[in-house]
């Protein structure tokens, strides 16, 4: 029996001859006398009222296509945006990445922050906190990221001096090159010196803020 996709023709009415559970939990099979069916959601069952015989007009049958596709879409994204903080840019990308639709995308991001599911604000302060905390991340490297991952730059140029203030760029300085000496030891002192620096420099630290570093350390 062969599925009917959106692009299908628009022009034929179709009888439905059966309804059937489908073994996908929540799912039903809506068979059509021309031997074709969909597969949707059981709720849009009692929501259009679809019943044995009922005729189905080739617009209201893609309209109820539609609502399954922003159904599904919608499932795809809180479960992408609950299992870790997500950006908005990461969510349209996995749509994209799973082949739905522009408007279809578009409803699903504001179904996600209507229900507070997504919130570029909120990224950014846990990501920027986490990085701190755990990577010993610099700015420049926080912003870059930021960025990369879709955050504008007026929520990245307000969050980043709130939970990044120059006291804790120091410290954080500080913590990420002990870190690296500790796994350099066995190294002289100008090699040393020298490879705290690059490591410095590619976690994102200003060149002012590591020659400070340097100075308390060598």
């Amino acid at each position: 029996m062969d599925q009917i996709a959106q692009s299908s023709d628009k022009s034929i009415d179709r009888r439905i001859v059966k309804i059937i559970a489908a073994r996908k939990r929540g799912k039903c099979f809506v068979c059509f006398n021309d031997e074709s069916s969909i597969l949707i959601e059981r709720d849009l069952i009692f929501e259009y009222e679809l019943s044995k015989n009922m005729i189905i007009s080739s617009t209201f049958l893609q309209d109820i296509l539609f609502r399954e596709e922003l159904i599904n879409a919608k499932k795809s994204a809180l479960s992408f945006a609950t299992y870790a903080l997500r950006t908005e840019k990461q969510v349209r990308n996995k749509l994209k990445d799973l082949g739905y639709r522009e408007e279809i995308i578009g409803k699903s991001i504001i179904f996600l922050k209507d229900f507070n599911y997504l919130s570029d604000e909120v990224f950014a302060e846990n990501f920027i906190k986490a990085k701190i905390n755990r990577k010993y991340y610099g700015y420049f490297r926080l912003k870059r990221e930021l960025s990369e991952k879709g955050v504008n730059d007026n929520i990245i140029n307000t969050y980043l001096p709130i939970y990044y203030p120059q006291e804790i760029a120091i410290d954080t300085a500080r913590k990420s090159a002990e870190r690296k000496l500790r796994s350099i030891s066995f190294r002289d002192d100008k090699k040393k010196k020298l490879q705290v620096k690059d490591h410095l420099f590619r976690q994102g630290f200003s060149n002012d803020l590591i020659q400070k570093v340097l100075k308390e350390i060598f």
